[in-house]
Formats: structure tokens, C-alpha cells, sequence
């Protein structure tokens, strides 16, 4: 799993215009969500502002919407479906892991359980109707190719992680596969562990979490890999690159 020499990934990130787009895309249908869920706000309020969204998003972001995101941004307040919505939180994790890459998300690494705050970060960067997508470009810097591969690197193997120990392996071949990768990855600034499993930044080891947060998680990485693999080059758009970039 790792990028050792012998099975080097050669990235090429997409250009700047490309990331931002897509990210401001991301952005939009994340945005959508929150208009939905803000039941606080009068009605009125809330319908114009998805309203102005969607107007905007089809004059300024037209070539990175999806039909789904067109239906998401063409529903009126208060009747998004549930999986709609889950489509809307899982664009707003999508968008902070190229935020990241572009140096909009400041931290070095994103979380690998998120507290919200690239989240957050992301939002409070993004253009606002009827800002021009052209006008955010200036002062992007994408990370460095090194920097960029190892984040992806990363997220490829905490997926991995979170993928062991189902029906499709015995708990032997996964524990052996487990410790293989500690010794790879022994040395190494990548990700922490001890003896046995991988670790959270707070120390807390995989072995201890329960299915569900395994669960959480796994799907947060499955959004970041494909994220990350995507602005590194592989795939056409964030929602379809591959999970795996070998395979």
C-alpha cells in the first residue's frame, strides 16, 4: 500500500481552474444541505437563498455539476430526501479535501476523524452567489506533488484499514496484512500505530473502536480517498475516480 520505488505512483494534478471548480461545485451542493436543514430561518429567507444558489451555480458551475446536483439544487426547500441530503454532507467532506489541497484547509493533514473544521474552513472561503468562479482564483497554490501524494498515500491506507476483518478474509490473513503494513510503515511520519494497529491522532488504537465509528470512518476516507485521488489525476471527477489507483 505504501509508495515505496518499486511501486511509485506518478501523480499530475489537475490545473488550478479544474480544482477550484470543483470545489466550488462541492461547496454549492454542501451549501444546499444547510439551507435545508436551517429550520430556523424564515422560509422565505431560505427559499430565496436556494434560489440565488441554484441560479448561480447553473451560470458559474455548470461544468462541474452532476444530474443529481442539478435535481439537489432545483428542489425546493424542505423536500430534499434523506439520501439527497447525505449527498449534500458527503459534497461538503469532498469539497474540504480539495480545500486542502489548494491550501485553502491551513492544517497540514486533514483529520482523520473530522471535527468539522475543514468543513468549516471550506465554507468560509467559498464564493457566494453571484460571485465569478474567476475572481477566487488568484493567490491558489496547490501543495506540492510530494505533499499531495503522501496525503493520498494516507487516506489509501486507512480505507484499507477499515475495509479488514470482514467476510471476505479470515482475521488471521487480516491480522497478518495489518502487521505487514506497521513494518512498512515503521519509521515513517504517515500515520501513527503501535505494535498492532493503526492509531487516531488522540492515540486511541483501531483495535479499540467500535463498528460504528469504523463504520463512520470508513465511509469519510472512501469520500477523502476519491477526493484526493482525483485532484492527483486519476479519474475524470472527484465522485467517480477509482478508490484504488493501481487497480
Amino acid at each position: 500500500m505504501t509508495e515505496s520505488d518499486d511501486d511509485y505512483i506518478d501523480i499530475q494534478p489537475w490545473p488550478v481552474a479544474e480544482l477550484i471548480g470543483q470545489l466550488a461545485a462541492h461547496v454549492a451542493i454542501g451549501r444546499r444541505g444547510l439551507i435545508e436543514s436551517d429550520t430556523a430561518t424564515d422560509d422565505f429567507e431560505r427559499e430565496t437563498d436556494r434560489f440565488e444558489l441554484d441560479a448561480w451555480a447553473k451560470l458559474e458551475l455548470s461544468s462541474w455539476l452532476t444530474p443529481e446536483d442539478d435535481l439537489v439544487l432545483d428542489a425546493p426547500i424542505d423536500s430534499l430526501s434523506a439520501g439527497q441530503i447525505d449527498h449534500c454532507e458527503d459534497a461538503l467532506v469532498m469539497a474540504s479535501s480539495i480545500a486542502w489541497s489548494a491550501r485553502v484547509v491551513n492544517e497540514s493533514r486533514l483529520p482523520i476523524i473530522t471535527d468539522g473544521a475543514p468543513e468549516l474552513q471550506t465554507l468560509a472561503w467559498s464564493p457566494r452567489p453571484w460571485t465569478p468562479i474567476r475572481n477566487v482564483l488568484k493567490g491558489i497554490r496547490v501543495r506540492s506533488d510530494e505533499t499531495l501524494a503522501a496525503e493520498r498515500e494516507r487516506w489509501e491506507i486507512l480505507y484499507w484499514r477499515c475495509q479488514l476483518f470482514t467476510d471476505n478474509s479470515t482475521d488471521a490473513e487480516d491480522r497478518q496484512a495489518l502487521r505487514d503494513m506497521i513494518r512498512e510503515l515503521g519509521g515513517q511520519a504517515l500515520l501513527g500505530h503501535n505494535a498492532e494497529d493503526l492509531e487516531l491522532e488522540d492515540g486511541r488504537s483501531f483495535t479499540d473502536l467500535d463498528d460504528g465509528t469504523i463504520d463512520e470512518l470508513a465511509h469519510q476516507a472512501g469520500l477523502r480517498l476519491r477526493a484526493l485521488n482525483w485532484v492527483c489525476g486519476f479519474g475524470a471527477s472527484p465522485d467517480s475516480a477509482p478508490l484504488y489507483v493501481d487497480e
